[in-house]
């Protein structure tokens, strides 16, 4: 709004705007301006006219008063030629006054700011034409904005040298539009010196189109700072626009599109290229000091380009001396821009759920690679080898499980080998039903390893199919696979590495899979965190809530003082099966558990032995549930680490580590301060005296951190400054899905039919009726011998 220095009393008084008003509607300074109450003239103190912003809308059969004729001194040479659009997007769109000469601004920016909105109220966009600097300060003086359409455009067919072949895009059509807006520095402020209104082309009415325009198409300042804090949750750029919508109230009403938005989440994402290793090996000297037990470690192939990671945090290492019995591991899901398989350590706790024990990255799976990575393991672990662990079909892995872990039990993802299975054995398997349905119920209810063997054995013999090389192929690695070889070994409800699958799929949730490997640690520790919440509201259930025994056996009320409560409804699950059996005595000491029903889901049709011993009072069934799914299976109470306190509670015997003693520190000046804002907020001096110090205390302490040149902890070493980013990889197009169906049996494939009689028996190729090919089989016959 103008300054109304000398406001002639007579004048009608216009309500004065508030400050904020004032600097929404353009920012305008003190000037010389004054306004009549019609709003028809102004009159400059220099005794010059302009029209008012009743012209505001101008078309372009309009002709538009221009105010003052250009001189000299404002010609539109210049040393600097700078046209390039405006890519500023306004933020009000109400009652954005019409420039005129002698307008004042506190800056260039404002000036520019102020004309960009009028244009989109008119509807056209700008650009910055010719600048010139100060030959006194060398600092900008002089710029010309001008209507985007200025100019004219350029006659392929008029030059002499063919042009460059570009990509097919559109262009601007130029109409040599005379609308401009010319500003000039005096002192500190920037004066408006030549205005001209009239545009020679169609402006835009529809608001819904004055987006598109180049100069309103963009994304502020606030919002881009939004966009980069969406980014850090991996949200892409689609649901971001979604978002938008919902705050604009509408699609048509965001002065952008998903198109921008991406661009701007690429430009985030190309400000930390070729810095990922220095931006990841800070972030890990960072959480070493705050936990002194975190490990990590990398390897760099010749060109000193990182192709190996390795990390575990202090509390993953302190939970594995408790559930090192079992462990997932699987490298089949990606999650960084340079295609590296990231390869985590998966255990499972008290309450069932699944945990972090260290996570890895391989730029190649051979041998290699994952002796170093298991070797890493256990240096972190203090040598200690998992005692049970389940992996995919892979040899490599295997090899170097062996090498590494010789005293571990090794066993294959039943899921990845009959998947395997299945394109070979499918077809055969649907014209052998009796075969298949055989097949799974030796692999699913086979008790033991001369169980398994003497009905493979019969059903070999029983259905003719000894020269079958792939049931031979399947029978080969049995070992590593079939139930009956894994009895007595500790996999609790574990026959594949679902638990890696599930930890992977919650990784889509977190991270993109085309971001550094930075980006991807960030999001680790958010999900680590996610993982630590699960587990305390489990333990607070399993301590506060209880549940009710479904009947009156002596041994359900124990287990539910001993069990976890999540261990405990699994055992609920399985005692309430005791009612579909029936016990027959054999002998003394020995029992057949009978099923009543044809069938016990999870059981199948098998009956049971059951081995006793009254002296010592234990009880031993041939299907091993309890030592296998480790329903006996729990941590006392007093081993588990107390953790994730506000003030940490540290035992007799152990010293605070960094993080404890921080968070103790921060509980202790929190209070102080508290005590110190409750005196300060008593009066306005008094909360200038807190202000004051307190802005002193600040200085001095960001002082003291930028430098502080203490031991940032493992990852400042000087062993890791030759260190560069591993290679990116680049892929086209979407990878096919790998897993497409579930299910840990062999299918019966959809059934080749005979070409000959219909027959999904046999082909045509050994089809009986063939007898007399006639010539379309023939046909058939000669192309098949000539591949």
């Amino acid at each position: 709004m103008d300054d109304r220095r000398g406001l002639d009393l007579n004048e009608v008084a216009i309500e004065a705007l508030s400050d904020s008003e004032n600097l929404e509607k353009g920012g305008l300074s003190g000037s010389n301006a004054r306004m009549t109450s019609s709003g028809d003239v102004r009159k400059e103190a220099d005794g010059s006219k302009h029209a008012s912003g009743s012209n505001t809308n101008v078309s372009a059969d309009t002709k538009a008063e221009t105010g003052q004729t250009l001189s000299s001194d404002d010609s539109e040479g210049g040393d600097d030629d700078d046209d390039e659009e405006v890519q500023s997007t306004p933020c009000s769109q109400t009652n954005i006054q019409t420039p005129y000469p002698g307008m004042m601004f506190e800056s260039w920016d404002e000036a520019k700011l102020h004309y960009n909105r009028y244009a989109h109220q008119v509807g056209f966009s700008i650009k910055c034409s010719t600048s010139k600097n100060s030959t006194i300060d060398g600092q900008k003086d002089k710029q010309l904005f001008v209507c985007n359409k200025s100019g004219k455009n350029e006659d392929i067919n008029q030059l002499d040298v063919p042009p460059v072949r570009q990509r097919n895009r559109s262009i601007t059509k130029k109409t040599e539009c005379k609308a401009r807006m010319r500003v000039r520095r005096k002192g500190k402020k920037w004066h408006v010196t030549y205005f001209i209104e009239e545009h020679n082309h169609k402006l835009i009415k529809k608001f819904s189109l004055k987006k598109y325009l180049r100069s309103h198409k963009g994304i502020p300042k606030e919002e881009k700072d939004f966009v980069r804090l969406l980014r850090k949750v991996s949200l892409s750029a689609g649901r971001i626009m979604r978002i938008m919508v919902e705050v604009y109230g509408g699609l048509g009403n965001v002065p952008y599109d998903s198109k921008d938005v991406s661009n701007l989440m690429s430009k985030i994402d190309n400000e930390h290229s070729h810095k990922d290793m220095s931006l990841l090996l800070a972030h890990f000297a960072r959480i070493k000091k705050d936990d002194p037990d975190f490990y990590f470690n990398l390897h760099t192939d010749l060109a000193d380009k990182v192709d190996r990671i390795f990390w575990v945090d202090g509390a993953a290492i302190a939970a594995y001396k408790n559930y090192s019995d079992c462990l997932s591991f699987d490298t089949t899901y990606m999650t960084n821009m340079y295609g590296m398989p990231f390869a985590p350590f998966v255990g499972i706790n008290r309450y069932g759920q699944t945990i972090q024990l260290g996570c890895g990255f391989l730029r190649n799976e051979n041998v290699e690679s994952f002796v170093w990575l298991f070797e890493e393991f256990l240096e972190a672990m203090g040598g200690v080898q998992p005692q049970n662990i389940i992996t995919d079909q892979d040899a490599a892995m295997r090899t170097a499980i062996l090498e590494k872990f010789p005293d571990c039990c090794h066993r294959n993802c039943r899921w990845h080998i009959m998947q395997n299975a299945q394109p070979v054995l499918g077809n055969f398997m649907s014209k052998h039903e009796d075969l298949r349905n055989e097949l799974n119920e030796i692999i699913d209810y086979s008790m033991s390893v001369e169980e398994f063997e003497g009905r493979w054995a019969d059903m070999i013999a029983k259905h003719n199919v000894a020269d079958n090389t792939d049931l031979s192929d399947l029978y080969r690695i049995r070992r590593t696979f079939v139930p009956a070889y894994f009895m007595d070994r500790f996999f609790p409800f574990l026959q594949t590495t679902a638990r890696s699958e599930g930890f992977n799929a919650v990784l889509k949730r977190y991270i993109d899979p085309h971001n550094s490997l930075h980006n991807f640690f960030e999001q680790y520790l958010k999900l680590q965190e996610k993982i630590d919440v699960s587990e305390d509201s489990v333990e607070f259930k399993d301590e506060d809530k209880t549940v009710r025994v479904w009947g009156d056996f002596p041994l359900e009320e124990q287990a539910l003082n001993v069990y976890t409560r999540p261990i405990y409804l699994r055992f609920h699950a399985e005692i309430r099966k005791v009612t579909s059996y029936n016990v027959q005595q054999l002998d003394a000491e020995k029992f057949d558990v009978v099923p009543i029903k044809p069938s016990v889901f999870g059981y199948g049709r098998k009956r049971y032995r059951v081995d006793a011993n009254f002296a010592t009072e234990t009880y031993s069934c041939e299907c091993c549930k309890f030592s296998r799914d480790g329903l006996l299976w729990r941590v006392p109470q007093e081993t588990i680490v107390v953790e994730k306190m506000d003030l940490p509670q540290v035992p007799a015997d152990r010293k605070m580590n960094n993080k404890e003693r921080q968070l103790l520190r921060y509980g202790t000046l929190c209070n102080d301060f508290t005590s110190v804002a409750k005196i300060a907020c008593t009066s306005e001096k008094a909360t200038a005296v807190a202000d004051k110090y307190i802005a002193a205390l600040e200085k001095e302490l960001k002082a003291m951190k930028a430098s502080d040149s203490g031991d940032p902890g493992q990852g400042s070493s000087s062993r890791f400054d030759h260190v560069e980013d591993p290679v990116y990889t680049t892929t086209k197009g979407c990878p096919g899905e790998k897993r497409k169906k579930s299910g840990l049996h062999l299918k019966s494939s959809k059934s080749v039919k005979c070409t000959v009689c219909g027959s999904i028996h046999h082909t045509a190729a050994t089809c009986p009726s063939k007898l007399t090919p006639g010539p379309e089989q023939k046909e058939i016959d000669f192309f098949r011998d000539m591949v």
